[in-house]
């Protein structure tokens, strides 16, 4: 089977035409011709560049007066220039407010109460013991993160976490025994539609939170965070077998609800096994969740020269610069957007892995992409990648395109 060709659409692009168009002018003058190529160069070609679109953009930003038509080329007015200040004020004031660890940690906090509740409400209504074993797991995530807060404050997490696992440990054995009472007589399960939009619901926002955690924490290079956020992706599992009862249950294999109720039980008691045991490395001078963050750091820094070295080309592919000029814009247009806060050492990391492989040249005072580093940002704008919850997706599409274009 073929490869299917990577292809950015009009209706991906028209939103952020306008700032495009702006920032591209406020580089330098150009004429609509140089424009249409540089936006050819922006997509990489994967955008097949819609002239229409491109004409009826520069009409309504210059009747806007924020750019104007001069010796048959364009270029930005004052007007535009701060209305593109603005606009970098508010994605600042946007990151600042959303991608905190206090913001992260008070959603996060909230959302499992909330799914707790929901849980809770539709599995006793609906009678599914594997719905109400999930919203217990959820309500014991969040005491346990309670118990570990209060030991924090008190300098006693090791004792803490101990104690916390002991108590996760406990309800996982009640779960247990009751999930498997319900298996040698199962019970209807009543409002199955409602009881399985609930759990897809769950997991969805469970999807949404661990990706969230794994995303600020490694910004903000915070252990904590990234420890949560394991958790939360294993939470997910647990979710699912308490999905696939609720199918069973709803063909007629009603044992499979109760069987999901173990299933959640034993992740909960493994959950407090796991809390016992980093409580006894904590004890012994060790720290688990240093392990985990440190095992997520490597694995980002790894993939850091191919990533950075495709955003460092592609500011390289619109105009010649100086070292420190790509490194401001792919700081701005890439470095808040990368899994991990990043340091300077490892962007020098990424112009390693340039000029070691001859991907730009000397210019004058600047630098300039050579052929082959046009030949490997083709083909680092295809290369799979993975997320931390699983999915996988080509590095370049043109919602990271409007990131990059940040750093214009």
């Amino acid at each position: 089977m073929p490869k299917k060709r990577l292809q950015i659409k009009d209706s991906q692009v028209k939103k952020n035409l306008k700032w495009y168009i702006l920032r591209l002018l406020r580089l330098s003058n150009r004429t609509k011709q140089k424009l249409i190529d540089k936006l050819h160069d922006m997509y990489i070609g994967y955008w097949q560049v819609n002239n229409e679109l491109i004409d009826i953009n520069l009409n309504k930003i210059t009747d806007e007066g924020l750019i104007k038509y001069s010796s048959d080329k364009y270029q930005i007015t004052e007007k535009g220039l701060n209305a593109l200040q603005k606009k970098e004020k508010d994605i600042k004031r946007y990151h600042t407010r959303r991608f905190s660890k206090e913001a992260c940690a008070s959603y996060s906090l909230w959302g499992n109460v909330g799914l707790s509740a929901l849980e809770f409400i539709i599995g006793f209504l609906s009678g599914s013991i594997g719905l109400i074993a999930d919203a217990i797991h959820t309500a014991v995530d969040i005491i346990a993160s309670a118990i570990t807060w209060v030991g924090i404050k008190i300098n006693k997490e090791a004792q803490a976490a101990l104690i916390g696992g002991i108590i996760l440990c406990g309800i996982g054995v009640f779960i247990a025994f009751e999930s498997i009472t319900k298996i040698s007589q199962p019970v209807e399960i009543h409002f199955q539609t409602i009881a399985l939009v609930t759990i897809v619901i769950n997991i969805a926002v469970n999807g949404f939170f661990s990706f969230y955690k794994f995303y600020i924490g490694g910004q903000k290079r915070s252990i904590s965070l990234i420890a949560d956020a394991y958790h939360t992706k294993t939470d997910i599992w647990s979710s699912v077998a308490v999905l696939i009862g609720l199918l069973g249950a709803t063909i007629g294999f009603l044992m499979l609800d109760a069987i999901a109720g173990a299933v959640v039980s034993f992740f909960i008691i493994f959950g407090g096994y796991e809390l016992i045991r980093e409580s006894n490395k904590v004890m012994h001078g060790e720290d688990p969740k240093l392990e985990k963050f440190s095992k997520f750091l490597k694995t980002h820094l790894e993939v850091l020269p191919e990533r950075g070295t495709f955003v460092s080309l592609w500011f390289f592919n619109l105009q010649e610069m100086t070292k420190k000029e790509n490194l401001e814009r792919v700081k701005k247009g890439f470095g808040r957007r990368f899994p991990i806060g990043l340091k300077d050492e490892d962007y020098e990391s990424i112009y390693d892995h340039i000029e070691k492989n001859c991907l730009i040249e000397s210019s004058q005072d600047s630098f300039r992409i050579t052929e082959k580093g046009k030949r490997e940002l083709k083909i680092l704008a295809e290369m799979p990648i993975a997320t931390n919850i699983g999915t996988q997706r080509k590095f370049m599409d043109s919602r990271k395109i409007n990131w990059f274009a940040e750093g214009l």
